[in-house]
């Protein structure tokens, strides 16, 4: 293998790993967002405002004061 072929595989091992990492870069963003959306979603089944307490195994949301109100000890709920 010449000194030519040998920088040339060099070179498109690069930009492989140049294309991989910003793959990469993309799907953790992607994630983010994601993750974002989720949170954002969720709505208190009393009040509609923003939720981060659900009862385990429930789909019922509950902001934290409706919670409080409802179940007294917040440590029985799941926390977003």
């Amino acid at each position: 293998m010449g000194l030519r072929e040998s920088l040339r595989k060099l070179k498109e091992e690069e930009e492989a790993q140049k294309k991989l990492s910003v793959k990469r870069e993309v799907k953790k963003e992607l994630t983010k967002l994601k993750n974002q959306i989720k949170t954002t979603t969720k709505k208190c089944v009393m009040c509609s405002r923003d939720a981060q307490y659900s009862i385990k195994g429930s789909s019922e949301w509950y902001c934290k004061d409706c919670a409080k109100e409802c179940f007294g000890d917040l440590s029985h709920l799941k926390k977003t």
